[in-house]
């Protein structure tokens, strides 16, 4: 008969994952005792954190819309872990997370060493996880550990995607399956998997349609969803087939290049302002992936968006993310991309008479007025470094066909504002729960899944301070990514918010991450002048081995909220 856990990993093979992230301990020892038989097909990163292991999962399931999987022992995944599982549960990215309960087989009710069974004298993991997945189980036979492998999945990659969480009990992670048993059987994954995505149908897609068209001033707002569905051709296609403007929320950065004419950059007090004006005066608003969070509409301001005198239109996969946040004047449930694809038919149909060189040209003179991805700061020569000028050597750098990974803090806000995407698809940011340091272990799984491109990570000094064992793994991987630090040896966001006499647990000594990469083995280069900062990217984006720019960064650069 076959081992619980050697069905588990055949049925990871057979959901196509090709990467798990973690670190062993209690019951999951086993499971990655079965890994060792599927070298051939997964990879099994070890992780020397949990909650970077669980950073590293979200980022795989971002860019590969599989389940990124984390393992690891269960007291940690609901500690640790929970870093990067909120993330991924706030921002919708499938993750499958295993764990156990630690209760050394038959000794749940008397509260063993680290068990969490929830029992007496024990954490009770289950409630914990429950609280930040989208679907927990405990197997509680080796049966049931395979079910629950095949429903986490599911449940992780229906509808809007998020985590899901399996823990298993010490016995059944060393039991075998029956395979002829009567009930319940193990049947193929695929089965469980055949679900049509909810789509929009053929009258409300005419309706949108007719709603764009009769609009005076049209614009399309993208988020999250756009990333998820990956329906960055059906959001240009829409945009120019009737000259239809489109910003993005901060996590739908990237939603459509910023440089294509009808991309506004992104919305809300962290975005552009061409994008602001264009939305405020929008008769008529498509928003498709995004739920118009707080974020990103300045707090719900009816001075921004405004139901009373604007038309909305909400796309989400999610029904309860529709209508959320503002009243809308048509809500549809659907798949970003299928929704997308039915409007531009039925708007093709219609043969409108638009004329969207007008709209093109009208656009480009409002962002000259506003100096659209463009600032005093990008040449600046200040010494320290002006968090303005880095960006845009950033822009200045950064190919067409690299990523850029953002991190929490205010080097988000910069490079939110300023970097220019040149791809769809380009950035990939947090903004769940947008901790400090997702970036630097997600950067790592970035890299493993985008073999042939380069990855830059931007984060601050904060961020790579907590991480600094992901240069460690970029070294022992051979991983050829970037990391740009904006170190201005400060928690720069929360300052931003204590007047200068008051500043308290906000400053520390001065730290030199160039210094500390290539003692790690990775290449370190430490920028204090402006114009050593575009050749050393340069070097580092074109090195074969992990880098790590260390940029002395201005401490009295505050970014400035669009209120």
């Amino acid at each position: 008969m076959p081992k619980a856990t050697e069905v588990v990993t055949d049925i990871l093979v057979e959901a196509g994952i090709d990467h798990v992230f973690g670190m062993p301990g209690g019951a999951t020892v086993f499971i990655y005792d079965a890994l060792f038989d599927k070298r051939d097909k997964i990879r099994t990163v070890l992780a020397r954190h949990e909650g970077g292991a669980a950073c590293m999962a979200d980022m795989y399931g971002r860019l590969t819309g599989k389940p990124g999987v984390v393992i690891g022992q269960g007291a940690w995944m609901g500690s640790n872990a929970a870093f990067g599982i909120m993330e991924a549960y706030l921002a919708g990215s499938p993750m499958l997370v295993i764990g156990d309960v630690s209760d050394y087989a038959g000794l749940i009710q008397h509260g063993p060493y680290q068990c969490t069974g929830g029992e007496y004298g024990s954490i009770n993991l289950p409630n914990i996880m429950r609280s930040m997945t989208k679907y927990t189980t405990v197997a509680n036979s080796p049966a049931e550990l395979a079910h629950g492998i095949q429903l986490a999945i599911k449940h992780a990659t229906t509808g809007r995607p998020g985590p899901a969480c399996v823990l298993v009990r010490w016995d059944v992670a060393m039991g075998e399956i029956e395979p002829d048993a009567a009930h319940p059987r193990v049947y193929p994954l695929a089965g469980h998997l055949r679900i049509s995505p909810a789509c929009i149908s053929q009258e409300d897609a005419d309706r949108v349609a007719g709603l764009v068209l009769d609009a005076k001033d049209p614009v399309m707002i993208t988020g999250r969803g756009i990333h998820s569905s990956r329906a960055y051709a059906e959001v240009q296609e829409l945009a120019e087939l009737i000259g239809m403007p489109v910003a993005t929320s901060y996590m739908g950065k990237s939603g459509i290049a910023e440089t294509h004419d009808l991309a506004l950059g992104t919305m809300g007090n962290i975005g552009q302002r061409t994008a602001n004006e264009k939305i405020s005066a929008a008769d008529v608003l498509l928003a498709v992936g995004t739920c118009l969070s707080p974020e990103n509409t300045r707090m719900l301001s009816p001075d921004y968006i405004d139901p009373t005198r604007q038309k909305i239109i909400h796309i989400d996969i999610e029904p309860l993310n529709v209508g959320w946040t503002f009243p809308v004047t048509m809500g549809v449930t659907s798949d970003a991309r299928l929704a997308l694809r039915a409007i531009i038919e039925s708007i093709k149909r219609m043969s409108p008479r638009m004329d969207v060189k007008k709209r093109i040209e009208e656009l480009k003179k409002l962002k000259a007025e506003n100096d659209f991805f463009t600032s005093d700061g990008y040449g600046s020569d200040e010494i320290p470094i002006s968090p303005e000028r880095i960006v845009n050597d950033l822009n200045e750098t950064v190919g067409p066909d690299d990523l850029l990974v953002l991190d929490g803090g205010n080097n988000r806000m910069w490079c939110a504002k300023h970097f220019r995407s040149k791809r769809a698809g380009q950035v990939i940011a947090p903004g769940g729960a947008a901790g400090v340091g997702w970036s630097v272990p997600a950067s790592l799984a970035a890299q493993l899944v985008l073999r042939d491109k380069r990855v830059v990570c931007v984060c601050g000094d904060g961020g790579m301070g907590m991480m600094l064992y992901a240069l460690v793994m970029a070294k022992d991987n051979e991983l050829p990514l970037t990391y740009v630090v904006m170190n201005n040896s400060c928690l720069g966001n929360v300052m931003d918010f204590q007047a200068p006499d008051r500043r308290i647990a906000t400053t520390y000594p001065e730290t030199d991450f160039a210094a500390i990469a290539r003692e790690a083995g990775c290449k370190g280069l430490r920028i204090e002048k402006p114009a050593e900062l575009k050749p050393a990217l340069k070097a580092a984006i074109s090195s074969d081995r992990p880098a790590v720019v260390d940029v002395v960064t201005s401490q009295e650069a505050h970014f400035k909220l669009m209120m």
